[in-house]
């Protein structure tokens, strides 16, 4: 599978390659990718559609970043201790 990432106006993005979506906040999505955790962040952040079936995730909002992230900043491990903080 093939992974690309479209933003558009920094207003709506399209990311393929995508495993599953960890979590979505209005100002953080957190998603798996073929290559690598992905962290996007923005505000009024929200999910358009997520196709398990051939990977593509559509998003709208604000983009400030994408960011991938390293294995020291896990994003399991970030999303959980954030929450009991």
């Amino acid at each position: 599978m093939n992974s690309s990432i479209t933003v558009n106006d920094r207003g709506t993005a399209v990311v393929t390659g995508v495993k599953s979506v960890e979590s979505i906040t209005e100002t953080e999505i957190f998603i798996f990718t073929e290559l690598g955790d992905l962290l996007i962040k923005g505000q009024g952040m929200q999910s358009d559609e997520f196709d398990p079936g051939s990977g593509i995730f559509r998003l709208t909002g604000h983009i400030d970043s994408l960011t991938y992230l390293t294995e020291k900043y896990h994003l399991s491990d970030n999303f959980i201790s954030r929450l009991f903080k």
